[in-house]
C-alpha cells in the first residue's frame, strides 16, 4: 500500500507540475538495493557509464544526495509511469498514429526504466499492423542495446521476434539464441510466445513437422494456462496439419480451440469473423 501511495503521488506531482516526458531526466522510483536498503528516489540511467544515478532528499532536509549504482546492485525497482500514461494507452488503441510521437519519446527518455520496453511493445504492435516491421526492429534494438535481456524476457520481445521473422532478419542464429533463452528462463507467457515464434520460423522455412513438434504443439499441450498463446498455437497447428493433409489432426486442433478459447481472436478467425 505504501508503495502504491508513493507511485500515485509521483504521478500526480508530474501531472500537476505539467512535466512532459521529454523533460524528464530523472523519474520517481522506489528501489531495493542488494544491501537491503529500500529508497524512494529519482532514478536516471547513464548509457555511457552503464550506471544508474540515484538522487534522494535527506530525511532532515538539505542538499540532495546522489549515488551511482550498477544495474546488478538494484534487486528490484518500481518506476512511476510517465505522466498521462493511461490516457496514452487509450489513445494508442483508438488513434495509433497520434500516439506514436509520445511513445517514441518515452522509449528515449525512459531508457532502462521499464517504460521504454512497454512503449516499444505498443509501438511494435502498431508498426507490424501497418507493415513497418523493419522500422520496429530499429526501435527494439535501441531498447536492447543497454538491456540485452529485453530481447528474451520483456513484453516487447515477442513482437521483436515476429518482426525479425517477417523481415527474414534471422541469419547467424541470433533469433534462435533469443528463443532458447526465453524458453529456458522467461516468464511462462513469454516462453510460450517464444515457442510459437520458433514454430513460425520453422514453418516459414518449410519445416512443417518441426514447426509442430518444436513449436505449436508444445504450447498447445504444455501451456494450457497461457490462454492467448494457447489459442494461437492451436490455430496455427490446425493450419500446419492442413498443409500436411492430416485433416483429422487439423480438426482436433480446431475443436480444442473452439472448446477452450471460443471468445479468442483466433476462434473468431476460425469462424471467419
Amino acid at each position: 500500500m505504501k508503495t502504491q501511495r508513493f507511485l500515485k503521488a509521483a504521478m500526480m506531482a508530474a501531472l500537476c507540475c505539467g512535466v512532459s516526458v521529454a523533460a524528464l531526466a530523472d523519474v520517481p522510483a522506489r528501489i531495493e538495493l542488494d544491501n537491503g536498503n529500500v529508497i524512494d528516489c529519482e532514478l536516471r540511467w547513464m548509457p555511457a557509464s552503464k550506471r544508474y544515478v540515484i538522487t534522494r532528499q535527506p530525511a532532515g532536509g538539505g542538499a540532495a544526495i546522489e549515488q551511482q549504482v550498477t544495474a546488478s546492485q538494484i534487486v528490484r525497482k518500481q518506476i512511476a509511469p510517465p505522466a498521462g500514461w493511461r490516457e496514452l494507452m487509450v489513445q494508442a488503441g483508438q488513434n495509433p498514429n497520434a500516439a506514436l510521437p509520445q511513445l517514441l519519446r518515452i522509449v528515449d527518455q525512459y531508457n532502462m526504466l521499464e517504460y521504454d520496453e512497454q512503449a516499444a511493445f505498443v509501438i511494435g504492435t502498431i508498426y507490424l499492423k501497418s507493415g513497418r516491421a523493419k522500422d520496429f526492429i530499429k526501435i527494439a534494438e535501441k531498447v536492447i542495446q543497454d538491456n540485452p535481456a529485453a530481447a528474451m524476457s520483456s513484453q516487447m520481445a515477442p513482437v521483436y521476434w515476429k518482426a525479425l521473422i517477417e523481415t527474414g532478419s534471422t541469419a547467424g542464429g541470433r533469433l534462435n539464441k533469443m528463443l532458447d533463452g526465453a524458453v529456458a528462463a522467461a516468464p511462462r507467457p513469454i516462453a510460450a510466445m517464444a515457442l510459437i515464434a520458433r514454430g513460425d520460423q520453422l514453418r516459414k522455412a518449410g519445416q512443417l513437422r518441426d514447426a509442430l513438434k518444436d513449436g505449436y504443439l508444445r504450447v498447445a499441450l504444455l501451456f494450457t494456462q497461457e490462454r492467448d498463446a494457447n489459442a494461437e498455437a492451436l490455430y496455427k497447428a490446425s493450419l500446419v496439419f492442413d498443409e500436411l493433409n492430416q485433416a483429422t489432426y487439423a480438426e482436433r486442433m480446431r475443436q480444442e480451440l473452439l472448446s477452450r478459447h471460443r471468445t479468442s481472436e483466433f476462434a473468431e478467425k476460425l469462424r471467419g469473423n
